[in-house]
């Protein structure tokens, strides 16, 4: 499949009501019966775009969008932020993976490009004679006329995109999250995840950070020994909350790829409770080991009155004692069914966990709000209660 098909194929799947359904022979004999079509939405992807557009625009977001515009050129330009900020939507919605491949795609089809504010002319020609070259003359039996040429290049995209600031993106997509709260795209109490992940580049990407860090062992077995290897990574790193069941984000947190994953989680986390207020609040967080963290996971329960789950380290003690208490805490049984496969080699699975729940573990020390270091040895230090859960 090529590239323009694969792309259909996204926006379509990604834009498309799940019920919706092409019926012109049902549509012909309505009309001449004389019966009145309410409304008839086109299923091609200008059609598609054209509802989405006019979606964002009923919730305000069109508006923030106008926000972001970094006003990178003194100059006065015929193309406008608002067209350019379009164009980079439906490559995101097309699902494609490089800038250039938003001129075969998206920059020389005429529907799209009408529907951000191009007309023909530009469309084929070019907005500027800059870049073009003279072609040679057609032979007498051919057209004159050449490919689509399209608005704009990819590059001049990029170079409005990349001008943008990282913190005006932030500010943008926290008060989208705040647009969909207000109109009940979350549910009232969410059991919410956390995580945060490295985006890495090379050393030329300007902002980056960097980090030194062991490779994986698989990387490093040499001559039937473990060597120690560090290496050198330059990137990002982004925090994340979303809420599984819609699927959606609640906040992010953007930085260099030298921070830790607790530097930014409780940002991360307040952002995300002032995002959803007074439409919703976060009942739960599950996070990874990462985030293991005393006063973090303390500042979780007491102050914003989350309940948190997180895997306990193996070398900890809480570990050991869980282990040891398995037969006196509260057992149960949990199955799910999920598929597996497609098509003919679809094939149905059940997972199976036993889980047993055990409370007053006094071993995790470290969880309270001055976390671990000496003073778990005086004698009158009284460890916080804790509640575990173990599958």
């Amino acid at each position: 499949m090529d590239l323009i098909k694969r792309a259909s194929q996204r926006i379509a799947e990604r834009l498309t009501w799940c019920i919706a359904h092409r019926d012109q022979a049902g549509i012909t004999k309505d009309l001449a019966e004389g019966k009145d079509i309410s409304e008839v939405y086109g299923l091609g992807e200008a059609g598609l775009f054209d509802e989405f557009f006019y979606f964002l625009d009923q919730f305000g977001i069109m508006d923030l969008f106008l926000g972001l515009d970094p006003h990178h050129t003194q100059r006065s330009s015929n193309i406008t932020f608002p067209a350019v900020i379009l164009i980079y939507v439906m490559r995101i919605v097309a699902g494609l993976a490089f800038f250039w491949h938003i001129h075969p795609v998206i920059l020389r089809s005429q529907p799209l490009m009408r529907i951000v504010g191009f007309n023909g002319t530009q469309i084929r020609e070019g907005t500027s004679q800059r870049g073009k070259k003279p072609s040679p003359a057609p032979p007498p039996n051919q057209s004159a006329e050449g490919p689509i040429r399209g608005p704009l290049c990819p590059d001049s995209i990029a170079a409005y995109i990349q001008a943008i600031s990282a913190h005006a993106l932030e500010r943008f997509f926290n008060r989208i999250v705040s647009i969909l709260a207000a109109k009940s795209f979350f549910p009232k109490c969410i059991d919410a995840l956390l995580d945060s992940s490295e985006i890495q580049s090379t050393d030329l990407c300007e902002g980056c950070g960097k980090v030194s860090k062991e490779k994986a062992p698989l990387l490093r077995h040499r001559k039937g020994r473990i060597r120690k290897v560090v290496e050198t990574v330059f990137g990002f790193k982004l925090w994340v909350i979303w809420d599984p069941v819609s699927r959606l984000p609640l906040a992010i947190r953007f930085a260099t790829i030298e921070h830790s994953d607790l530097d930014f989680a409780r940002e991360v986390v307040s952002q995300a409770a002032s995002n959803l207020a007074p439409h919703a609040t976060i009942a739960s967080l599950a996070i990874d080991r990462g985030f293991t963290d005393g006063p973090f996971l303390w500042w979780l329960a007491d102050t914003m009155g989350i309940i948190f789950y997180i895997p306990a380290k193996t070398n900890m003690n809480v570990y050991k004692d869980a282990l040891s208490l398995l037969e006196t805490g509260m057992a149960q049984t949990r199955e799910r069914k999920r598929t597996i496969g497609a098509g003919k080699n679809k094939t149905t699975v059940m997972d199976h966990w036993h889980v047993v729940g055990i409370e007053g573990l006094i071993s995790a020390g470290f969880y309270g709000e001055k976390g671990s270091g000496s003073h778990e040895n005086r004698s009158d230090f009284t460890p916080t209660l804790s509640t575990l859960s173990w599958s």
